[in-house]
């Protein structure tokens, strides 16, 4: 009974049989393109299924990969934008400071202010201004700002003082509809009156003799009749002469030369009356 139910015997005679079939395949492996042949045809057999199956693992890697990589340039690009708008940021303010620069260089450099006591000021920005036609600056009392002070930029006439604070002023703008300017056209003796015609249209003369020559493109400057203005200080240049049938007059209309949005420093002339 013990010798059929021993499997010592069987055992062997499998290891014996396994090893005997290892040798003929390795002999006729090295003598033979047979099992070569054979390998290349499982291969080609096989193939398709392993390529099936790994399909699943593949799309999951590349999926994987997509979402990875396109994290990554989420992040760079954010990280570049954030980098470019600093930059931006930083080129604007020194383009800034070098418009600052010239505009403040061209005030200080004006003949009139050798003549003249004055002092410089700075526009106080207002966002939501109710008139178009004043503006604010940030001197007032404590610098001997009062009303009827002339205000003036490197370009030409911007106004003057209607109120004052301790540290503020109020500016009507000459396109303010109650400005009456004296001017003259520039190395000539014609004079006449102009006045505002509100900040979004050009200057307005008062009636203007048929007599009088004007030009598009004349100069004009302040006459200084008033006895408040420099005499001779730029105010505008003529852009259209339009003639009053009915009332036989002529009526100028004036670009003047101060541009407000581009104003930051101005020059106010104290005691200038």
């Amino acid at each position: 009974m013990k010798l059929i139910f021993n499997k010592k015997p069987i055992f062997r005679s499998r290891i014996i049989i396994t090893i005997i079939i290892s040798i003929i395949i390795i002999i006729t492996d090295i003598y033979s393109d047979y099992l070569i042949e054979l390998r290349y045809s499982i291969t080609n057999r096989i193939s398709p299924i392993y390529f099936f199956l790994n399909k699943p693992f593949f799309l999951y890697k590349k999926t994987l990969n997509y979402f990875k990589e396109n994290n990554l340039l989420q992040k760079k690009n954010k990280y570049l934008y954030n980098k470019i708008l600093k930059q931006n940021i930083k080129l604007y303010s020194l383009q800034k400071i070098k418009y600052d620069n010239i505009n403040l260089r061209n005030i200080l450099q004006l003949s009139i202010l050798k003549k003249k006591k004055n002092i410089l000021a700075e526009i106080i920005p207002v966002y939501f201004p109710r008139h178009k036609d004043i503006i604010f600056i940030n001197k007032g009392l404590k610098d001997n700002i009062t009303p009827g002070t002339v205000v003036l930029n490197d370009k030409g006439v911007v106004g003057q003082i209607i109120t004052s604070t301790n540290k503020s002023s109020q500016v009507s703008l000459i396109c303010n509809k109650k400005i009456f300017l004296p001017v003259q056209i520039k190395n000539s003796d014609i004079k006449f009156i102009i006045s505002g015609n509100g900040c979004t249209k050009n200057l307005q003369s008062e009636y203007i003799s048929t007599d009088i020559i004007l030009n598009k493109g004349d100069i004009l400057v302040t006459s200084g009749l008033d006895e408040l203005y420099p005499i001779g200080y730029p105010v505008g240049v003529i852009t259209e002469i339009f003639f009053d049938k009915r009332k036989n007059f002529n009526i100028a209309y004036v670009k003047p030369f101060f541009q407000i949005e581009k104003i930051k420093y101005l020059i106010l002339l104290i005691n200038s009356k």
